[in-house]
């Protein structure tokens, strides 16, 4: 999936859930914009990979691509890294920067997920790729650019709904809260070890 998709529909899934939960920010827009780009890292030719070559090159030598970055252990090590960033540099905010963070990075994994190409979930442990037998996409592919136009679509209509102030009301959060409670608990755990 091209970089435009990947944020697209990472922003369509995560805007209503943002805005149901109250946390509508810059900061987390930019965290979930920026987790729904960074497992393609890994990618020279990425968006990211493009912008920082140092990185790019250093992950694409060790694990190829859809490799380390597009495995649970990928999200694992982001997960500690975005925590001790949170709690050392931001704070002061008071914000979930790292929960919208992993939630763009998992959505990447799930969309990468229903391309020919597949993932490897269980990276190291498992080198064969999995995706859906049935519904998959192409990179790049009619099938993509399909979900690109519905998911901008969708995407104006729910910036309008956030600027009327109902964007929030259409969804049931107290899922989300007790979701988002658990991973603040995960964080002072892993915190209290780092320690």
């Amino acid at each position: 999936m091209k970089y435009r998709t990947h944020i697209t529909l990472t922003l369509a899934v995560g805007l209503p859930l943002m805005a149901a939960s109250g946390e509508v920010s810059l900061l987390n827009g930019c965290a979930l914009g920026i987790g729904s780009l960074l497992p393609d890292i890994d990618h020279p030719s990425s968006f990211l990979g493009k912008r920082n070559k140092i990185a790019s090159g250093i992950t694409n030598k060790t694990f190829g691509h859809r490799g380390g970055t597009h495995s649970l252990l990928g999200a694992m090590v982001v997960f500690i890294l975005g925590t001790i960033i949170q709690f050392h540099y931001l704070s002061a905010s008071g914000q979930n920067v790292t929960f919208w963070l992993m939630l763009g990075y998992l959505m990447h994994l799930v969309e990468d997920s229903f391309s020919k190409e597949g993932i490897h979930w269980l990276w190291p442990y498992k080198k064969k790729r999995k995706r859906p037998k049935l519904i998959y996409y192409t990179t790049g592919g009619i099938g993509e650019h399909l979900v690109l136009g519905f998911t901008l679509c969708l995407l104006l209509i729910e910036f309008r709904l956030l600027w009327l102030g109902t964007l929030g009301q259409m969804i049931h959060c107290q899922w989300l809260t007790v979701v988002q409670g658990k991973f603040g608990t995960l964080q002072h755990a892993l915190l209290t070890i780092i320690k």
